[in-house]
């Protein structure tokens, strides 16, 4: 039977409960949760377990279905309760509380040398349903969701603060305004709201789009919202007052990005729009596409003055944002480009072909193409010296920037990682959502510690595989 450890004045050990002790370490659980067969580990150990590679259940050797970790509340109740009344204290400072999702790197780094990361990635339900955009500043992450709700995570206890409800169908878009403390929402509702990001109230809502909101941008004091009906519509964001409605796309406006005082705008009429953003008059169209312009994205470096557009025709089109002339036309990919990422390096297009591709923001060629995804690639964004990439085949990919290799390839979504957003170029995480309702918090990977020795005392992922071995598994047939 297991025993809590005595202290340093020499009080007797106590003999812990045997359905108090986790079946893999023989000690007190904390942390209690349970895998899918409906056994119950403590967490730090049970998580070890599954990020050494194995997807059984340590007890039964029966293969999860699931890697769902969901807490065993009454568990937890009863084991502080008896921790109480014993004068035993537990460090429960790190509890979940909403039902998380163990995450497996199944991937090795450079030269196989494997990686982890220093704050362990962990994916967490929240939503009911899909999650459609995230965006993050420091220290808030927000997700908005076709289950028609906004939720406020906090980036460090990885922790939902609020669930904004007021739209009436599904949130598309988001955008944040941090100069003016304002978190704006698109909706399928037809309607925009905007939200104090002090007190998380909304403050108004605004009309006028007569489809879905699908795109956001903040420039200067402008918000600019593009929608399936077409149009593109610019609100004062210190009055919240209606400014104008930019028309001219023929069909639903997917995507806008801002640059240089301009703003432009794609569509699935083939075409960019460009938009002086403080008059808030018509700059020129650009023509070439062959199909819908589903992604923009504009240079994050002053020398490269460019704006990238990617389309269903499986090209990414360079413009100069000065002249508003085509330099470049990007080929290479099979299929359907769907989304754009930039660092101050390279310009990376993922697409329905399965793979992404960067492109030297100066020479403006192709100097690498990344495969390893088996899906459409849905989603990217970087961080320091990394690209990552979210894909239909529900994993998480990590890709050095230098050398351009898969460093981690995680798992822990159920369906397609939808969205990925980070705080920039120099942001240690990163953040998705996914067609399941999860959101994803991801740190900069990292190279592994050689294993801890299995000295007295030890406690480090050696341990755990010992203790597994010890239990006397009967795989299942």
């Amino acid at each position: 039977m297991a025993t809590t450890p005595s202290s340093d004045g020499g009080k007797p050990k106590i003999p812990v409960p045997a359905h108090f002790s986790c079946p893999v370490s023989m000690e007190l659980m904390v942390d209690p949760v349970m895998v899918v067969t409906g056994h119950t580990y403590d967490r730090s150990c049970i998580q070890r377990w599954l990020e050494s590679g194995n997807k059984t259940c340590p007890v039964t050797g029966i293969k999860l279905r699931s890697l769902e970790l969901t807490p065993n509340f009454a568990l937890r109740m009863a084991i502080q309760d008896w921790a109480n009344a014993n004068g035993i204290a537990l460090n429960t400072s790190q509890l979940t509380s909403v039902m998380e999702k163990a995450v497996v790197n199944t991937a090795e780094g450079e030269d196989g040398v494997a990686v982890s990361s220093a704050v362990p990635h962990s994916v967490i339900e929240g939503h009911d349903e899909i999650v459609w955009a995230v965006e993050a500043t420091d220290g808030r992450l927000f997700s908005a969701s076709a289950d028609k709700t906004i939720r406020v995570w906090d980036t460090e206890t990885r922790r939902c603060l609020h669930v904004l409800e007021e739209h009436t169908r599904p949130v598309l878009s988001l955008a944040i305004s941090d100069e003016h403390k304002k978190l704006f929402s698109g909706s399928y509702d037809c309607s925009i709201r905007v939200w104090d990001l002090t007190t998380y109230r909304r403050v108004k809502s605004l009309h006028g789009h007569t489809d879905a909101v699908r795109a956001l941008a903040v420039a200067g004091d402008v918000l600019f919202s593009g929608s399936y009906d077409s149009t593109v519509r610019a609100f004062d964001i210190n009055t919240l007052k209606p400014l104008k409605v930019l028309e001219g796309h023929a069909e639903p406006v997917r995507t806008l990005a801002v640059m240089d005082g301009k703003l432009f705008s794609g569509s699935y009429d083939k075409t960019v729009r460009v938009w002086d953003a403080r008059a808030l008059e018509s700059l020129g169209v650009l023509e070439g596409h062959g199909d819908a312009v589903r992604a923009l994205a504009a240079s994050p470096v002053d020398e490269c003055n460019y704006v990238f557009s990617g389309s269903d025709d499986s090209t990414v089109r360079v413009w100069d944002a000065a002249t508003l002339n085509c330099v470049a036309i990007f080929d290479g990919h099979q299929d359907n480009v769907r989304v754009l990422t930039a660092d101050s390096k390279h310009l990376y297009s993922g697409s329905w072909d399965k793979t992404i591709r960067v492109w030297d923001m100066r020479t403006l060629r192709c100097v690498q193409v990344l495969e390893g995804h088996v899906e459409a690639v849905l989603a990217l964004t970087v961080m320091k010296n990394h690209l990552i990439s979210g894909s239909y085949d529900t994993t998480v990919r990590f890709w050095n920037t230098e050398s351009f290799t898969c460093v981690g390839k995680f798992e822990g979504h159920e369906d397609a990682v939808r969205v990925l957003t980070s705080t920039g170029e120099d942001a240690d995480t990163v953040y998705s959502g996914s067609y399941d309702g999860s959101i994803g918090f991801w740190s900069e990977p990292i190279a592994a510690a050689p294993p801890p020795s299995t000295s007295a005392g030890g406690s480090g992922l050696s341990d755990v595989s010992d203790a597994m071995a010890g239990l006397s598994v009967t795989p299942a047939s």
